[in-house]
C-alpha cells in the first residue's frame, strides 16, 4: 500500500495520506509532510540513518494531544511537528505512537537535523483536511501544506 500521493502542487500543496489504521494514517502523514520539507531524508538507506545517530543528527520529542475528532487531531499534530521542525532545524519522518484515539495522541517523533528544508511549510491548513475510514483496514486523509 502507498503511504501517500501528491494531488496539486502551488502556493500549497495537497495530499492524499492512506492507512490500514489510524495510527498509520498519522505515521504516513508525518512521511508525507518530511517528503515536502526535505525528500532526500525519507530516501536516505539505513546505513545513512544509522551514520546521522551517530554523528548527533538524529532529534527525538515527546508529543501529546487532545481534539475533537481525527481531523483536527491530524492538523494540531503535524503544526506542533512543524513548529519543532524550525525550532530544531530538523526533518521529522518517524513516529511511534503509544497511543492513538479518535480523542488523543500520545507517542515519540524521530526526525534529523537538516542544514536547510527544500521547501517552508507555512502552516498545515484546516482546509479540506479530512480523515476517514474508507474500508475495513482502509484509511484516507487530504492534507494542504501552505508553502
Amino acid at each position: 500500500m502507498k503511504k501517500f500521493e501528491v494531488l496539486e502542487e502551488g502556493a500549497s500543496i495537497k495530499l492524499k495520506v492512506f492507512g490500514s489504521s489510524p495510527k498509520e494514517l498519522f505515521q504516513n502523514a508525518l512521511q508525507a509532510m518530511a517528503y515536502v520539507q526535505k525528500p532526500e531524508v525519507l530516501a536516505q538507506t539505513a546505513v545513512g540513518k544509522l551514520i546521522g545517530v551517530v554523528r548527533g543528527r538524529r532529534v527525538s520529542e515527546d508529543v501529546f494531544f487532545k481534539s475533537m475528532d481525527y481531523s483536527t487531531l491530524l492538523v494540531d499534530f503535524l503544526t506542533d511537528v512543524l513548529s519543532r521542525s524550525d525550532n530544531h532545524n530538523a526533518v521529522f519522518f518517524d513516529g511511534r505512537f503509544k497511543e492513538l484515539s479518535e480523542l488523543k495522541a500520545a507517542g515519540r517523533i524521530y526526525g534529523v537535523k537538516v542544514a536547510d528544508f527544500d521547501k517552508n511549510i507555512k502552516a498545515v491548513s484546516f482546509h479540506e483536511v479530512e480523515v476517514k475510514e474508507v474500508g475495513p483496514g482502509k484509511w484516507e486523509g487530504i492534507l494542504v501544506f501552505d508553502v
